[in-house]
């Protein structure tokens, strides 16, 4: 089964990351910085933001499902730094994200 993983590069995404190539899983990852992901034989790396439609596209290609563990972004660790994201973009994302799966006929 080939999965799409949206926010790889997260402290829960590497986790979620780990468990889909221990499982066998083949995985898509759309990442805005590749070299933050390591390179493996299961797993295909595409740049790109979320919030675009068609870097989500080309990153579900041949996808049966998609796990999202995206999340707003802060500046630091500290729970009360600024955003780098805006306060909409989970929400944002998934408008777009929803009618592609539905379209592809993607879990």
């Amino acid at each position: 089964m080939k999965i799409l993983v949206l926010g790889a590069t997260g402290s829960t995404g590497k986790l979620v990351l780990e468990a889909a190539i221990r499982e066998g899983f083949q995985v898509n990852c759309l990442v805005r910085k590749v070299e933050k992901v390591s390179k493996h034989a299961q797993v295909s790396i595409f740049e790109g933001n979320p919030n675009h439609p068609d870097d989500l596209v080309k990153a579900m290609e041949g996808c049966e499902a998609i796990i999202s563990v995206l999340n707003i972004s802060r500046k630091s660790d500290f729970p009360w730094a600024k955003l780098r994201t805006p306060t909409t973009y989970l929400s944002d994302v998934m408008r777009k994200v929803i009618p592609l799966v539905e379209a592809k006929g993607i879990r």
